[in-house]
């Protein structure tokens, strides 16, 4: 008696086989709820801000966490602050350098970089602009000449003398011109807008907060200036000059 061919579509065995196939191709790729989510990204800032000057020059610390909170993988671009005093605009200062681990003493140079669904980025992040390059070389060429002065100074004195040494006043006065020309920090209400930009450009993050800043507050970060004879903050960097940690909040005005 002839065999009876059963057509494929009918074969039980067929199907098995198509539906683990179909199973281990899904297994490789990411559940399909993901990809319906949005691309998006979710920041979170720590409760105080960072405020503090190199020569003047305005310098804001942050810790910022940031996470990728849709289905597809973010490029973070750049990040900065947006800063106003009393409605006033003073500037844009974008993150420059960051710690990568709490512990860290020295920072390292923030680049871009890529986070995928779920991954975080949290660090204590520095946003401030550089010297231009005509200041830059003139702070240079005046550090120069200061350390050399302090540096001959110290050679000179005797062993048994430790009073702190001071460099001569025309090679001071550049700095004090350097800072008061370049500092910000008046008491007043601040607003800081934190932008992170990324790509795609939908998935950018936007938030402002604001800060107090007494007279009290201004005294202390001018205070600063006060060992530039010395060589702080030119020669070496002093741990007064770490600047304050000032209470920050959500402004949604």
């Amino acid at each position: 008696m002839p065999s009876v061919q059963i057509p494929f579509y009918l074969d039980w065995q067929f199907w098995a086989a198509i539906a683990a196939f179909l199973a281990l191709i899904l297994s490789q790729l990411p559940p399909v709820r993901l990809w319906l989510l949005p691309r998006r990204l979710e920041a979170e800032v720590h409760h105080k801000i960072q405020i503090t000057h190199k020569i003047g020059n305005p310098n804001l610390g942050l810790f910022i966490s940031i996470r990728n909170t849709g289905g597809r993988n973010l490029r973070i671009r750049a990040m900065e602050l947006s800063v106003k005093r009393d409605g006033e605009a003073l500037g844009r200062y974008p993150a420059q350098n960051y710690f990568e681990r709490l512990s860290d003493q020295s920072m390292v140079l923030f680049v871009p970089f890529t986070l995928k669904p779920g991954e975080s980025w949290e660090h204590g992040t520095n946003f401030f602009n550089e010297f231009d390059r005509a200041t830059e070389k003139s702070f240079r060429e005046n550090a120069s000449s200061l350390t050399t002065d302090i540096g001959a100074k110290l050679e000179a004195r005797p062993d048994s003398d430790k009073t702190p040494v001071v460099a001569e006043p025309a090679l001071v006065d550049p700095f004090h011109r350097l800072f008061d020309r370049l500092f910000a920090w008046a008491p007043g209400e601040y607003i800081v807008e934190l932008k992170v930009r990324a790509e795609p450009g939908s998935a950018s993050f936007s938030q402002r907060y604001r800060f107090t800043l007494f007279e009290s507050d201004t005294m202390e970060l001018r205070s600063y200036a006060d060992d530039f004879k010395f060589g702080g903050s030119i020669m070496y960097n002093s741990q007064r000059h770490s600047g304050l940690f000032v209470p920050l909040q959500p402004h949604n005005g």
